[in-house]
Formats: C-alpha cells, sequence, structure tokens
C-alpha cells in the first residue's frame, strides 16, 4: 500500500484551517429550558458510603445553595418545567488548609471538591436526561484555618459553587 506524499496544496489548506481548531465547542450545550418546577438535592450516595449524619448537614447546606442559585429559574405552576435533582455524590476536602501539596514531588495545589450529577425528570417535551457535575475550589477561599467553623465554611462555599455551577446547565 502506497503512503499517500504530503503535497503543498494539503500542507497549505491545513495550515490555513489550524486557526478555526480554536472555534470548536466542547461540552454539552445547554439544556433547551430556562424555567424549573422544582430543585431537589439527593444525597443517599454519601449515605450509601456510611455518612448519614454528614449527608444530612450536606443536604441542609446543599438545599439552601441551591434555593438561592436556583430563585429565578423556580416556576413551580408551569407544567411543561422539569424538576431538577442535583445528585452529590462525593466531597473531597484537601489535607491541607492552605491548598498545598505538603508531600515531596507533588507539584501544584491540592483543592476541595465535589462530584454529582444533575438530573432532570422527563416532562412532555423532553426525555429524562443526566449531566455529570464535578467543581473545585481553594479551601484557602474560606477565610482563616484556626477558626472554629472552617471546615463548615469549607463545605458552604463549595456547595454554593456546585449550585452555581448545576443552575449554569440551563438556558438563560
Amino acid at each position: 500500500m502506497a503512503v499517500p506524499r504530503l503535497t503543498r496544496r494539503a500542507l497549505l489548506a491545513g495550515l490555513g484551517l489550524a486557526p478555526l481548531a480554536g472555534c470548536m465547542v466542547g461540552g454539552n450545550p445547554p439544556l433547551p429550558f430556562s424555567k424549573v418546577r422544582a430543585v431537589e438535592i439527593d444525597v443517599r450516595p454519601l449515605v450509601e458510603r456510611g455518612l448519614p449524619n454528614y449527608a444530612q448537614k450536606v443536604e441542609t447546606i446543599g438545599r439552601a445553595a441551591l434555593r438561592r442559585a436556583f430563585a429565578d429559574a423556580l416556576a413551580p405552576s408551569d407544567a411543561d418545567a422539569p424538576t431538577v435533582t442535583v445528585v452529590i455524590s462525593m466531597i473531597h476536602f484537601a489535607a491541607s488548609p492552605s491548598g498545598r501539596r505538603e508531600a515531596p514531588f507533588h507539584g501544584g495545589y491540592d483543592d476541595d471538591e465535589a462530584t454529582g450529577r444533575l438530573d432532570l425528570a422527563g416532562t412532555s417535551r423532553l426525555l429524562s436526561l443526566s449531566r455529570p457535575l464535578r467543581v473545585t475550589r481553594s479551601p484557602a477561599d474560606s477565610g482563616p484555618w484556626y477558626a472554629p467553623d472552617f471546615d463548615d465554611r469549607r463545605l458552604e462555599n463549595l456547595l454554593a459553587i456546585f449550585a452555581i455551577r448545576a443552575r449554569r446547565e440551563l438556558a438563560d
């Protein structure tokens, strides 16, 4: 089998189209609606990992964060609006409150992280679907590490960003 040769014309066409590579859009487009009937939070993955008390705390803080983030998108009387469920499957706090990795041979920073997904119940116009969500935040953004409520502030900040990230999945 003969290997095709790189001609001058093919090379110039490739170089001419190379700047357009930056125009490629990755990820999912926004969901095709701007209003939701209700927003719920699901922390069952945390309970299944053996953390029922922590899951209850995450649910309380997360519910308030979702209420603030979705305030402009709630339409409880709209029959066509879907119900959104935000599932939180994992919360990871960095070992160092400064966010700096202390172990040798580890460059960079270690951030607080929350992962989960956004689930939509099906409606007459839309099938049910699910989208993954992941957010990170530096623990240093939560104020002084020596304060007694430092871990609570870290959780509140992380869940606030998680709620905002879930809200951004909807069309404006």
